[in-house]
């Protein structure tokens, strides 16, 4: 869903262009600021196809990064499902408490980091958790070809999962540098100022409204979009929702419950208790 306030902005800034170009053509000259136009509507081209190209480069930068948050976030999930199945070939006792540590780890990702991820940050309980898995997985004794062979899969669905986690974190801050969007706003602002010269009295002034409006709002919701997609763990942006760790967390919980039920060592929200 659309926030409100993008809507308000857009709309916002789109009157605000046609109030501007309506002041502008009441004190332009009565034919016009320019002697002739086709030489200022040559520069224009250049200039929108300068921006055109500069919007859609950072455009695709942050496509790409939202693509690999949604990535690394199912990857992170199937890996967490994929270990838990493979505690069945560690012995015990290291085979309960991993299944209890990963599903607390599960439940710390979804209730604690997740919401983390909103300001960049990551959860302490979450890398709590991961501590402890690793710490139960040094302490498993490799007596039989059996373990071994669990530990060889064991290792390379925490490449996953470790992988995963690391690109959902990285792309939970920005990738957009400050400079780049330094650059789009004045490039914005240029584009839509540069339609000012075109005033002329002479036009209908709701002809000349309409195109500084539709090319304000279609600069602004394209900024408006880069921002959602450079945020991809905000509500306010193109939000990802911890959907694949939550129905992952459902499964692990039913699987663990029956086989036969072990005791978490974390409350529903993956604190310790």
């Amino acid at each position: 869903m659309v926030p409100l306030w993008s809507l308000v902005v857009l709309t916002g800034a789109s009157v605000a262009a046609v109030l501007l170009m309506l002041a502008v053509r009441r004190y332009a000259a009565p034919d016009g600021f320019l002697r002739d136009t086709v030489p200022a509507t040559g520069v224009f081209g250049v200039l929108g196809v300068a921006f055109a190209v500069l919007l859609a480069f950072v455009l695709f930068l942050a496509f790409e990064g939202y693509n690999r948050a949604r990535e690394g976030a199912s990857r992170e999930a199937v890996a967490v499902t994929q270990l838990l199945r493979m505690t069945r070939l560690f012995p015990e006792p290291q085979r309960d408490e991993l299944r209890g540590d990963l599903v607390c780890y599960a439940r710390a990702v979804v209730a604690d980091e997740w919401p983390k991820m909103n300001a960049g940050g990551e959860s302490p309980l979450a890398a709590h958790w991961l501590e402890a898995i690793e710490s139960t997985v040094d302490r498993t004794p490799v007596d039989n070809a059996r373990t071994e062979v669990a530990l060889a899969h064991w290792l390379d669905q925490t490449t996953e999962r470790r992988e995963g986690r690391r690109a959902r974190l990285e792309e939970a801050q920005s990738t957009i540098p400050p400079t780049v969007w330094l650059m789009l706003i004045l490039g914005a602002g240029l584009t839509v100022l540069y339609m000012l010269l075109l005033a002329d009295r002479r036009e209908r002034w709701w002809v000349q409204g309409a195109m500084i409006g539709t090319i304000t709002a279609l600069v602004v919701s394209s900024l408006l979009v880069i921002h959602f997609l450079d945020r991809p763990f905000n509500p306010d942006g193109a939000y990802i929702p911890p959907n694949e760790m939550a129905t992952t967390l459902r499964l692990v919980e039913h699987e663990v419950a029956g086989i036969p039920p072990v005791t978490f060592p974390c409350d529903a929200q993956g604190r310790p208790g």
